[in-house]
């Protein structure tokens, strides 16, 4: 009676002489041969899996054996094979595929292809470059592995509480924005979790087992437990494994349906400079997905000067490092989308900056294939990766000036009866228009941003639709936010609270003199006050405060001044700043002009970031 290991062996050994295979397996049966049917199996020594030699012929015409006779034999059949496709490469060395002598390049301007030619016969021919054979080799099993680890890999999303404590260190007030803008991302990486299909999780799931037992060990070698050698690859393996998706009749008869969770786009209403575009800019660097910030004022419609409006997802295809798996998950921000509002009575012509990029954004925003222009490559000639936008997250955010007119107008029209209509006409400049018809230097400008605040409160999809947005693209932006405006108490903390605050920057830039700004809190309240009276936001404080500080910075370098106060006389412009100077020495004026000043201020500028 024979074992089955040794016919297994037997057979193995055999087909290693043909150089079908060169798998190195030693078998050890046991001495003796007992006929008890509850024997322990044969102890099968096998090199692990990484160090298996496998000797195949891929479709380059590679060869992963480095052994002797059936290697050799192999690297013949990969000639033979790449024959008829390209050329077959021997590490870093052209092939010729008639002859198998190594060939010389010919460099071409064309990055697409490159030429060969064969010194020995003479035998000339194209070969693909080797982004063409990435593509066409590793794309599908990279592709399930790249989202795998996107998802799976990486630690645990951080929860929605995490990502406001964040956002409230860089940005004052806007705590109902914050919200949104932390749940909206916390759902998107659940959402990337969940419409990961079920065979790539089933294979993450067998990667990260640690160690494989023997059974399996016998099954990767081409042996199974019952003695009979297997031709079947691993890949012929995970590719029955995997379930396929159900069509046709199938999905009437299935009852058991998954539910593939969508995305929910957000619109960020509200003033110039109420934190918009810097809540955007704070939310990029905490996050683990790619994010582009993208301006809607370039663009334009497809064939007409200005950007494509495949460029927005050019820019996060860039911040992906031109990983298409990676950008697919990714998350778009959308600036200054009013501006793309359409403006009627331009005797009927195209509006292909305006209402011409919305019907282009259309299918973007719900999930289409779009076409992006390659990594170095030309927009007409270069050839295109294929990006699906089903799983990107698009934010828009926009001013709106006027919104609130709209709103108060449609509040009000049950209330007048038989008033006169309005001849206001639609449109993003009509409703500016009437923004600044309303705006008088009379009223209280505290009383009429409460008004603004309370009005956008009650923002509905036909008040957008009448500012200039097409009633699709506004369907397609289900979370509308409003932010509020900026009151004196929260420009007062904007001053000096967050992270990378006003007073702080110019304290630093201060230090490097070796002189000290002190700002005191009255200053900081006129200061307030004056830039809500500007209406441009929390921008407004920068503008003030260079206008402040410039006689100071122009006064402070190579100087004795250690320090400069500003009160609040001083910025109602009563008075000149106050300067305190060091005590005199008995120093010429040449130490001043020397070089020892500028080669201690690099020193100066670290201690002051520090």
């Amino acid at each position: 009676m024979s074992c089955p290991c040794t016919s297994a062996a037997r057979l193995l050994l055999n087909t290693a002489h043909r150089g079908l295979s060169c798998s190195r397996i030693q078998l050890f049966s046991l001495s003796r041969q007992t006929s008890r049917e509850t024997h322990s199996p044969p102890w099968v020594r096998v090199r692990s899996f990484s160090e298996t030699t496998v000797c195949y012929a891929s479709k380059d015409g590679t060869t992963k054996d480095s052994g002797s006779d059936s290697g050799k034999k192999s690297v013949n059949e990969g000639k033979r094979l790449s024959g008829s496709g390209g050329s077959g490469k021997g590490g870093s060395q052209l092939r010729c595929p008639k002859c198998g002598d190594p060939c010389t390049h010919v460099e071409t301007f064309v990055s697409s292809t490159r030429f060969v030619k064969c010194e020995k016969c003479h035998h000339f021919f194209v070969v693909l470059s080797e982004t063409d054979s990435k593509k066409g080799l590793n794309k599908e099993p990279e592709s399930a592995a790249e989202a795998v680890k996107l998802a799976f890999a990486q630690k645990p999303p951080p929860p929605p509480k995490k990502i406001f404590a964040y956002l409230d260190k860089y940005v004052v007030g806007q705590s109902y924005a914050k919200k949104v803008l932390a749940v909206a991302v916390y759902n998107h990486y659940k959402r990337i979790y969940n419409n990961i299909p079920a065979g790539s999780r089933q294979q993450v799931e067998v990667e990260k087992q640690p160690s494989l037992t023997p059974r399996e060990l016998l099954q990767i070698a081409g042996i199974s437990p019952h003695g009979n050698a297997l031709g079947a690859s691993m890949q012929q393996q995970t590719s029955q494994q995997a379930p396929q998706e159900r069509r046709g009749g199938e999905v009437l008869d299935s009852t058991h349906t998954e539910i593939k969770l969508e995305k929910s786009n957000i619109i960020l209403l509200g003033p110039t400079g109420s934190g918009k575009t810097l809540l955007a800019q704070t939310l990029a660097r905490c996050l683990d997905v790619p994010f582009a910030i993208c301006d809607c004022t370039t663009l334009t419609q497809a064939g007409y000067v200005g950007e494509d409006i495949e460029s927005v997802i050019a820019k996060l295809l860039q911040d992906a490092n031109y990983s298409v798996e990676k950008a697919q998950q990714g998350i778009v921000f959308l600036d200054e989308v009013d501006k793309i509002g359409s403006v009627p009575g331009i005797h009927q012509l195209r509006d292909v900056g305006g209402e011409g990029v919305q019907q282009g954004l259309l299918k973007l925003l719900e999930g289409t294939i779009v076409n992006v222009p390659e990594k170095n490559s030309r927009k007409l000639r270069g050839e295109t990766v294929q990006v699906d936008t089903t799983n990107i997250l698009f934010v828009a955010s926009g001013a709106f000036n006027g919104l609130d007119r709209i709103i108060s107008r449609r509040k009000n029209e049950k209330y007048l009866g038989f008033g006169t209509p309005s001849n206001l006409g639609k449109g993003r400049r009509a409703a500016a228009a009437a923004d600044l018809a309303n705006t008088s230097g009379e009223t209280d400008t505290v009383a009429e941003i409460e008004e603004k605040d309370r009005l956008l409160k009650h923002v509905e999809a036909r008040d957008l639709i009448e500012f200039g947005m097409i009633p699709e693209f506004v369907g397609r932006l289900p979370v509308v936010v409003p932010l509020h405006s900026l009151d004196e108490e929260t420009l007062v903390r904007i001053l000096t609270e967050p992270r990378n605050a006003v007073v702080p920057q110019y304290q630093a830039l201060f230090s490097m003199d070796k002189c000290e700004l002190n700002v005191t809190q009255d200053a900081l309240k006129a200061i307030a006050r004056m830039a809500l009276e500007r209406k441009t936001g929390a921008r407004g404080l920068r503008s003030i405060m260079e206008k402040l500080l410039l006689e100071p910075m122009f006064e402070v370098p190579h100087s004795d001044i250690i320090a400069v106060e500003l009160n609040k006389e001083i910025v109602q412009g009563k008075s000149q700043p106050r300067y305190i100077r060091a005590p005199a020495k008995q120093s010429t004026e040449e130490e001043y002009d020397s070089g020892i000043e500028e080669e201690n201020w690099p020193r100066q500028a670290d201690a002051a970031n520090n």
